[in-house]
């Protein structure tokens, strides 16, 4: 699935915010804008005849950014593109009115940059914002309105960046590790792991409240890479806050990489807004005559190393396994309607996937209809399915919420060691299906999940 932006073209006097045409260049392209994440760098800073500097800079960060893990995992999933805009003057502003550091501590200057950007945003004196967000989404509406995230690179040889819907960053030395850690914020959500202050404390994937082991949302990782539950700072209100990590790049901006909770909320982001499949054939045919066999195959967007996992089935029977294509025969058919069904999930270890509580599964489901005289008809339908499960490990009870899925019933089967359904449930969609646990015995469990008595995934469950 690709986020909707509705960008709203604004037009008032005295500000420039007019609609406005410039050159667009490519950095990277894997692939269809629809299939893929399109990440888009604008410039700020940069005269006219500075801007061949800015596709240098632009391209040195995206050098930089897909040598980072785990963004160099799923490279294939990105294009990058950059917007030269030019300034009237270079670098930015800095009006000496930080009230963290006695000012000041480099030239105090007024620039006349096209977005805005300068460093003393709210007081802070390495807060580099750019401050024209209209004239931001009105370049981007006019130029690129498909992107997917953004990235402010100001020419600037002093430290500075900030977060935010539209993140930024100078072209200081170390500027694309601080930038990397900017994009943890916009892209993935992700909170800083050193105490910005109080007014900055939340619920995110990496900072929590939660100090029972059992319960925090990072438990599937506790112990493993050197994750814990480690107290922000010293005493107060950020004594009650905790991260996961001593040395993550969200903590420490240089020389430094992603903990294994980051990284994991990431590779989230990545497939919430993308699938790996970027087309399959057939997509919907009548054949007549038949000519077999019949050849049906997928185009998939690779994380490097490959960690798909593709499973064909064929009236709920397992075909072929970690192949993108199979042949069928006329042998393979029964007469009427033969379901052949392809599901791709990625296995990454990077995601803790035999303990992981959400699941993406990409699902194509072809419907082959076979006649006497051949097969008189192909149809498709293709989803996303996204699965929650959790609590696990569980002691009383496990929640299943399924999204996605369009057609078909949905069914939950629970297995003991020895293969023996102990367990049976219809599942309903967008709705949180809980299944009660009380009965059973400690230990280790097999949970399958159905789509019209096709297995669509096996997972393990610990019970306490």
């Amino acid at each position: 699935m690709k986020t909707v932006r509705i960008i709203v073209i604004i037009l008032f006097t005295g500000i420039n915010v007019i609609a406005q045409n410039f050159d667009v260049d490519t950095l990277l392209y894997n692939g269809n804008l629809d299939k893929h994440i399109n990440f888009v760098i604008l410039g700020d800073g940069y005269t006219g005849s500075e801007l061949s500097k800015f596709v240098v800079d632009a391209a040195n960060f995206t050098s930089a950014f897909f040598n980072e893990i785990p963004y160099s995992n799923y490279k294939n999933y990105f294009n990058v593109f950059i917007i030269k805009v030019p300034s009237n003057e270079s670098g930015a502003s800095h009006p000496g009115t930080a009230t963290d550091e006695d000012e000041p501590v480099f030239p105090v200057i007024n620039v006349d940059n096209y977005f805005g950007s300068t460093f003393d945003s709210y007081g802070i004196h390495r807060l580099l914002v750019a401050t024209k967000t209209l004239v931001i989404s009105n370049v981007l509406a006019s130029n690129f309105p498909k992107y997917d995230q953004v990235l402010i690179l100001v020419s600037s040889p002093y430290y500075g960046g900030s977060g935010g819907y539209y993140p930024v960053a100078s072209t200081y030395t170390g500027s694309a590790q601080i930038a990397i850690h900017e994009f943890g914020h916009s892209f993935a959500g992700l909170a800083d792991e050193y105490w910005a202050g109080d007014n900055y404390a939340r619920e995110a994937y990496n900072m929590t409240q939660q100090i029972d082991p059992i319960l925090v949302k990072w438990k599937n990782w506790i112990g493993i890479n050197s994750i814990g539950i480690y107290p922000h700072c010293c005493g107060a209100i950020a004594g009650r806050w905790y991260k996961p990590h001593l040395n993550c790049k969200m903590q420490y901006l240089l020389d430094t990489h992603f903990c294994s909770v980051c990284t994991e909320a990431t590779i989230e982001k990545i497939h919430f807004l993308v699938t790996p499949i970027e087309f399959y054939y057939p997509i919907e045919s009548k054949l007549s005559p038949t000519v077999y066999p019949l050849k049906f195959k997928l185009n998939l967007i690779t994380p490097v190393p490959n960690t798909l996992k593709i499973n064909w089935l064929l009236a709920g029977t397992s075909l072929k396994q970690n192949i993108d294509s199979v042949l069928i025969n006329e042998n393979n058919l029964l007469t009427g309607n033969n379901t052949l069904q392809a599901s791709i999930e990625d296995t990454s270890q990077l995601l803790r996937v035999d303990n992981h509580n959400t699941i993406h599964i990409s699902l194509i489901t072809w419907t082959i209809d076979k006649t006497i005289t051949g097969i008189n008809e192909i149809t498709n339908s293709s989803s996303e399915l996204i699965i929650d499960l959790f609590p696990n490990p569980t002691s009383e009870f496990i929640n299943l919420k399924i999204q996605g899925v369009t057609k078909g019933a949905i069914k939950f089967e629970l297995y003991d060691l020895q293969g023996k359904r102990i367990k049976a449930s219809r599942l309903y969609n967008d709705i949180v299906n809980t299944i009660n646990l009380n009965n059973l015995a400690q230990g280790v469990y097999s949970a399958k999940i159905f789509i019209d008595d096709n297995l669509i995934i096996s997972k393990k469950i610990i019970r306490n």
